[in-house]
């Protein structure tokens, strides 16, 4: 499955956000872990607290924590917030990607691959934060 890195990151985030609910975690601690530019994850945080998803607190016991209960957090709202343009299966609407296949409707096996998106699209819109974490700590089963 394609996806971006900034949801993967996005998910991650919050996901250890969630798991140290309490205590506001800095922007610079977050990237040294996940190794990744603290800029790059600095905008995350930035979109997901335009979203309401996490809030902010400057200086030097700031940083960021949950703003919402992982119940209340749809991946899909994730996803719409960190990637407007949306998320789509790599059978075939995304242009100019390599690797990707693009279906035309014309395309017999094109109803297939739709119905599966649909499918996917529903996951998300029913999945939750609260979910995902439930899943990690049951390794994927």
């Amino acid at each position: 499955m394609l996806t971006t890195k900034r949801i993967g990151y996005g998910l991650r985030l919050l996901y250890d956000l969630a798991a140290n609910a309490e205590d506001f975690q800095s922007a610079r601690a977050l990237a040294e872990s996940y190794r990744v530019p603290e800029t790059f994850l600095r905008r995350i945080l930035m979109d997901l607290r335009r979203a309401g998803f996490v809030e902010a607190q400057k200086g030097r016991i700031g940083g960021y924590k949950l703003a919402k209960r992982p119940e209340e957090i749809r991946i899909a709202q994730v996803i719409r917030a960190l990637e407007p343009e949306g998320l789509e299966l790599g059978y075939g609407r995304v242009a100019g990607r390599a690797g990707v296949v693009s279906l035309p409707q014309s395309c017999p096996t094109w109803p297939f691959w739709n119905r599966l998106e649909e499918k996917f699209l529903r996951e998300l819109e029913a999945a939750t934060l609260a979910d995902l974490i439930a899943l990690s700590k049951r390794g994927g089963k």
